[in-house]
């Protein structure tokens, strides 16, 4: 009796022993699957890194620059009062200047060209940053990771954050609004408000556009109005964004610049379609990645049958997406660049619809298909990327890419022109690049002659025939990248050359289109 008395005492004192030790033993797995994890994570978080930044700095200056990145280049010189600059491209022009004068201090001097590109890739690796703590805020660790590591590789984000463009440093601006928002909305702290206004007011200051996100701000909180109260701190954020994206037209109307910069907006509101209505869907689609769109589509739709609806983070991503797609698909004018802020919302949705649930442990057959899901997507992603890296675009669509032989082109005529001279190119963007490496005056003959339907900063010639006529102009040039989009005007400038007694004196040849040997630019001069 008593050993049987023994026995059952020994066992209690063994099932109270093992009831303490229950939580330390829970504590030690969570804690050692949570640093596995976490070591994972940071892995991949530095693989996303690493891959970033090498497919945004490696080549760089591989080709020269195209005419949007002369532009904001050349203003960045002229801010700075490089000489070489100030004659041929006027400071204020259509958009904001945060770029530019980020830039101007590397444009002092000189005739650079990529080291502005060095700045636009370091937006574009910070914004990858930025992707992952957005992940990590909104759903998980491994979920930031993940989408970290699709937009590094994204060929859409690459190509852009690899030129001097707005929209990258727009789009790391937008970005990190975005981020506060979802900050705001989980830690139900409304001072992340204000400062997703202040965000979005620098995205605003890289390029105006960026202020159509204020409609994604309000279209998330209309369908969240738990988040409206107290609406002091809302209205803070708007008048922050506001505020601050109007201290560019405001500073531009105390220099004296008010007239210009109501002729740009003018000319934006009244430009001419420049693309099919299934633009976006086809050509910015294919740099996103189908295989990414396609895999977020089934996502949701899952989603949306098993609930019957989505959580606020889902409902924040989808409106901070869909405002700005509706607007520029519905705007006459569609530029490549334009739906770049979009690009991290897509990783996210991507990142959360190829990653396991956390909230419980995945099936080995969930593990399985998910990692073959994420290579795939990286793989469909990856090569393009790498390849555009390895051989810089020459589709000639506006933001794919430098233009080639613009570089060799306009070095030439800066060693073999004679200063005061004048070219005739067939538009303004081969204008742009002449002036930007040689510094000598070019007009375009397809600028239009009506105010209304140009940029301000293009001069019209009125009639060629008496401008060459009077030895106005002395060159004529002729370029496959303006030929492609103006042929009536390619053929009017042949003309021109052939009627002025044109001889070649220079022939620009490389790839275009994926072939070589191609005639990129032809150099006429021309006696009256």
């Amino acid at each position: 009796m008593t050993s049987d008395l023994r026995a059952r005492h020994d066992a209690g004192r063994a099932r109270e022993r093992a009831a303490s030790l229950a939580p330390v033993a829970l504590w030690t797995a969570v804690v050692g699957r949570s640093r596995r994890h976490v070591s994972v994570d940071s892995a991949l978080l530095a693989v996303a890194l690493g891959v970033a930044a090498a497919l945004r700095m490696v080549n760089l200056g591989s080709v020269g620059l195209n005419s949007d990145e002369a532009v904001y280049a050349a203003q960045a010189a002229s801010m700075s009062g490089n000489p070489h600059f100030t004659a041929v491209f006027p400071v204020v022009r259509a958009h904001p200047l945060l770029l530019q004068m980020l830039m101007s201090p590397l444009y002092r001097s000189g005739v650079p060209d990529t080291v502005g590109r060095y700045v636009a890739a370091g937006f574009g690796i910070a914004t990858v940053v930025l992707v992952y703590v957005l992940g990590r805020v909104l759903y998980d660790r491994r979920v930031g990771a993940v989408a970290a590591l699709l937009i590094a590789v994204m060929p859409y984000h690459v190509m852009i954050s690899r030129q001097i463009l707005l929209d990258g440093p727009m789009t790391f601006f937008a970005t990190g609004a975005l981020t506060c928002l979802a900050l705001g909305a989980r830690t139900e702290r409304r001072r992340w408000f204000v400062a997703a206004g202040a965000c979005l007011g620098m995205a605003a200051l890289s390029k105006e556009t960026a202020i159509i996100l204020l409609g994604s701000g309000f279209v998330f909180l209309s369908l969240a109005n738990q988040l409206w109260r107290p609406v002091r701190f809302l209205l803070a954020g708007v008048g922050l964004a506001v505020g601050i994206a109007w201290s560019y037209p405001l500073l531009t109307v105390l220099a004296g610049g008010a007239r210009s910069g109501q002729s740009y907006l003018l000319w934006q509101l009244t430009r001419k379609p420049n693309h099919s209505f299934g633009f976006y869907l086809v050509d910015v689609g294919a740099a996103v990645g189908f295989l990414l769109l396609a895999v977020i589509a089934v996502d949701l739709i899952v989603r949306r049958v098993s609930s019957r609806s989505y959580s606020w983070r889902e409902t924040l991503l989808l409106s901070w997406a869909g405002v700005p797609l509706l607007f520029f698909q519905v705007w006459p004018v569609k530029g490549f660049s334009y739906l770049l802020p979009i690009a991290p919302v897509v990783a996210v949705l991507a990142a959360r619809a190829l990653c396991p649930s956390a909230d419980r442990v995945p099936s080995r057959r969930r593990r399985v298909v998910s990692a073959v899901a994420l290579s795939a997507c990286l793989a469909t992603l990856a090569v393009p990327a790498v390849a555009g890296v390895v051989s810089p675009a020459t589709s000639g669509l506006a933001g794919a890419g430098g233009t080639p032989g613009g570089r060799e082109v306009g070095r030439w005529v800066a060693a073999n022109v004679p200063e005061g001279a004048q070219l005739m190119t067939i538009g303004p963007s081969m204008a742009n690049l002449i002036q930007y490496y040689s510094g000598r005056r070019s007009d375009g003959l397809s600028v239009s002659p009506n105010p209304l339907h140009r940029n301000p900063t293009y001069q019209p010639i009125l009639n060629a025939d008496a401008a060459l006529k009077s030895g106005h102009y002395q060159y004529v040039v002729w370029d496959a990248y303006s030929a492609g989009r103006s042929p009536q005007f390619a053929a009017r400038a042949l003309e021109l050359a052939h009627r002025f007694h044109g001889q070649i004196v220079r022939v620009q040849s490389g790839r275009l289109h994926g072939k070589s040997g191609q005639q990129l630019i032809v150099i006429y001069k021309v006696t009256p």
